[in-house]
């Protein structure tokens, strides 16, 4: 019969076990109390009693002695770099103390590591930023304003004006072009903001001719931004060829008087298309429906709205002249006090050039028309508008639908 031997732990064995387990446990509590002391502004000297190498306490310790003492917080930021090499922040704060010393080419050095190390920390880009402004090298600054912009969602309404003080100046626009040359996240909300709030139109259109061709075409949303702007400064024959060269070929081929009035192709509400302004309790949109010319007709519901509508327009450039407006409608259960209408107005004026017959309740599919001029005076730019006929609020209260199909406008011939 074979005896198995047992083997047991010897006395000097379990003093060992004991020794590596205490000496675990001392390790793991100096780590514990190191971190918690360096969570706690203030606490940089008790973490280093516990871990005299801890890297964000030595940090900290750094950036706290820069204000009175730059040669200390130079070891200590050197120190907490040699205990973690990757701290972008901690190159950063010895950026900043080579700067205030006068060792420029140090503090670009410094600042590349930092930004490098740490490609998406927000306060470490702001920082490298801020030091190329300093040193006025705009187009290296914005690109470390991209990585803030792009990642800090939330800092673009507070940074978007001082971008847009760097853009109002010809001597430092320039300096976003290498920037435009790769597609920039938040350059349509840019372009946008600047289009509402630049005080020159000049500069906005300065912007869109720098973004021109590249991968940052504008978006629709500043697109309409950029031509309502332009309107209004009353630049409406430069708004105009903007918009044709937005268009597709087969939308610039249907181009007439009067754009997309068969409702074929999406409501953009961008520049000289149908404009749609959103109101609670009113529906608008294109929609498929029977006896509908092509695909889609316009399809306009309200449910109970009480507002005088006038949220439905299209801006055209006819020449002075006889015009007839021509379209189907088919109402449907359509209740309101005095009919919805058609109306042609002189941008700006105060009375419609003509207004179509009312629509109300059910009925076919129909033809309607309306007859109207155009001025040879002051009226360069013209709106047909969809509204609510009344002049009261119980007017303007109204339920039901309308459909609308095959609108032009189109020049009367003199016989």
């Amino acid at each position: 019969m074979v005896r198995v031997k047992s083997h047991s732990l010897s006395y000097l064995d379990c003093a060992v076990l004991a020794v590596i387990a205490a000496v675990l446990a001392w390790r793991m509590l100096t780590i514990n109390m190191a971190e918690y002391f360096a969570r706690e502004p203030g606490s940089e000297a008790a973490a280093l009693k516990w871990a005299p190498h801890h890297p964000q306490a030595l940090f900290a310790q750094g950036v706290a002695s820069a204000a009175r003492d730059a040669e200390r917080a130079a070891d200590e930021l050197a120190a907490a770099l040699r205990a973690n090499p990757t701290n972008g922040p901690a190159y950063a704060a010895l950026a900043r103390l080579h700067e205030a010393a006068g060792d420029v080419p140090a503090a670009a050095r410094a600042m590349e590591t930092a930004a490098a190390m740490a490609p998406r920390r927000i306060d470490v880009q702001t920082e490298a930023a801020a030091f190329w402004m300093r040193r006025g090298d705009i187009a290296r600054a914005l690109l470390h304003w991209d990585v803030v912009l792009t990642f800090g969602t939330d800092l673009r309404a507070r940074l978007f004006p001082d971008l847009l003080r760097l853009v109002e100046q010809p001597a430092t626009l320039a300096a976003f072009a290498p920037l435009l040359q790769k597609e920039v996240a938040w350059w349509p909300d840019f372009f946008a903001y600047a289009a509402n709030n630049a005080a020159q139109v000049d500069t906005v259109q300065a912007l869109f001719n720098l973004q021109a061709k590249g991968p940052n075409a504008t978006s629709a949303p500043a697109l309409r931004t950029f031509l309502g702007r332009l309107q209004r400064e009353g630049l409406w024959t430069e708004a105009y060829f903007i918009w044709l060269n937005s268009l597709s070929k087969e939308q610039i081929n249907n181009v007439g008087n009067l754009f997309n009035g068969g409702f074929e192709y999406p409501i953009s509400s961008v520049g000289f298309d149908w404009i749609i302004d959103p109101l609670p309790q009113v529906l608008v949109e294109t929609a498929a429906t029977h006896g509908s010319t092509g695909s889609r007709a316009l399809h306009v519901v309200f449910r109970g709205s009480k507002t005088a509508y006038r949220h439905l327009r299209q801006h055209l450039l006819l020449p002075p002249g006889s015009y007839s407006l021509r379209g189907r409608v088919r109402p449907e259960s359509l209740e309101t006090a005095q009919g919805l209408q058609w109306a042609v107005w002189c941008a700006g004026g105060k009375a419609p050039l003509a207004t179509s017959e009312r629509f109300l309740g059910s009925d076919q599919w129909r033809h309607f028309s309306l007859q109207f001029a155009v001025p040879k005076a002051d009226c360069p730019v013209q709106m047909v508008r969809l509204e609510l006929a009344g002049r009261t609020v119980l007017d303007f209260e109204a339920r039901g639908g309308i459909w609308f199909d095959d609108i032009s406008v189109e020049r009367q011939r003199l016989d």
